[in-house]
């Protein structure tokens, strides 16, 4: 049976008693954790990453931190804490090159005396684990998606990584279970911790007048009018998260001033734009690319869409709801633990873009109903999804594989 690492009390403090440090890291010593994540480029894996890494108690911890590539906007957010990134470049998995940043990050953990590395993805998840384990360390390898890709070389190095980690982290049951039902990993190993999210202490009534500026504030800059109707949806411009239906459940979408926003970047950008041309949906149609004030701008969604092929505990409908945003979005994977269909939220089938437009337009067209969906989703992730829990969670199983190292020595 898996484990679920999970705790129904809140901690307020982050300071730990003296047992609980004497437990977790042994005689006047602190175990040492490194995290290693691809790169810091916006998205949810890299987003839960950084929070858990703002967030872990130092008088607890040694935590340290490396990168395949220290790019992308959201390091600036831990750059004070984490302010010496060791890079381990790659190119490709298949060169001398590989070999050499591998043997690199082994004499670093060698060298160093860590105790637990802690993987964020699948990229760092490959070169970590088979470092680590020449280097004699424990292995903590996230996965936070159902299946990379339809790629072998992805099912291979899935498989790999599992089979080199002593613990699998996953975001989701979901998860848990496609593991499960392909094999790559045995029930033992699994640990499900959901994502954390930070809600604001604030009233619904509170939260709907902030999300009305934000309303208007995002009118203002797409040159819209002021009774315009939005629905958008964040995420990478990648296929497994079924643009193409949105656009075409867009173009179904019968609600005057209604307009759609995709926030993301990716390669299928110009086909999308076609897509809406063809369809005569371009003048209503806006892309925003990547952004930084993501979350600002789903506050300002009258509803917010989510058409994935497959998802693992989606960030993006974690963080509607905690807006108080209603959403709508697929039942596939992990997004089913999120949305109760009618009650946190609306769950229509994957690639069927006529139940997304009617779910859209119902939203849009029954604003006091979708409203109350939307209150109740926020509810739901406040009380389940607090950032607190995670870290509390992610700091116990630290604790255990630490003994773990202790009892090997």
């Amino acid at each position: 049976m898996s484990t679920t690492l999970t705790d129904p009390k809140e901690r307020l403090s982050r300071a730990p008693s003296p047992a609980v440090v004497n437990e977790a890291a042994g005689a006047g010593s602190k175990p040492r954790v490194l995290h290693l994540i691809t790169k810091f480029e916006v998205g949810g894996t890299e987003r839960q990453a950084v929070e858990l890494l703002k967030r872990l108690d130092p008088e607890r911890y040694d935590v340290r931190l490396a990168a395949i590539r220290n790019e992308g906007p959201f390091y600036q957010e831990i750059a004070d804490r984490y302010p010496e990134v060791p890079e381990f470049p790659l190119t490709s998995f298949y060169n001398a090159n590989a070999v050499r940043q591998l043997s690199r990050l082994a004499r670093m953990m060698r060298r160093q005396r860590i105790d637990i590395l802690h993987a964020h993805d699948f990229y760092a998840g490959i070169i970590g684990a088979a470092a680590a384990r020449l280097a004699g360390v424990r292995v903590i390898a996230c996965q936070r998606h159902l299946r990379l890709s339809d790629r072998r070389s992805h099912d291979f190095g899935t498989r790999l990584i599992h089979r080199l980690a002593h613990r699998v982290l996953v975001n989701s049951e979901a998860i848990r279970d496609y593991i499960l039902e392909h094999g790559s990993a045995s029930a033992d190993k699994i640990v499900v911790i959901r994502n954390g999210l930070h809600v604001d202490p604030e009233s619904d009534s509170e939260a709907r007048a902030r999300r009305e500026g934000a309303r208007r504030g995002l009118r203002r800059e797409l040159g819209l009018e002021p009774g315009a109707v939005i629905a958008g949806m964040v995420a990478r411009l990648q296929p497994v998260k079924g643009h193409r239906y949105f656009v075409e459940a867009a173009s179904l979408v019968n609600v005057p001033g209604a307009h759609f926003v995709l926030v993301g970047d990716g390669a299928l950008k110009s086909e999308i734009l076609q897509q809406a041309a063809a369809l005569g949906i371009r003048d209503r149609l806006h892309l925003l690319g990547e952004r930084e004030d993501a979350r600002r701008l789903v506050s300002a969604f009258d509803v917010s869409v989510l058409s994935s092929l497959h998802e693992g505990l989606p960030n993006t409908v974690m963080e509607a709801q905690a807006e108080g945003v209603p959403v709508v979005a697929t039942a596939v994977g992990g997004t089913r633990e999120l949305i109760s269909d009618g009650e946190t939220g609306y769950l229509v089938p994957p690639e069927d873009a006529l139940s997304l437009a009617n779910r859209i337009e119902f939203c849009l067209s029954n604003r006091e109903e979708s409203e109350r969906v939307g209150a109740r989703g926020r509810a739901f992730v406040s009380d389940k999804f607090s950032m607190e829990r995670m870290v509390e969670s992610v700091e116990r199983l630290y604790s255990e594989l630490s003994r773990g190292v202790r009892a090997a020595h």
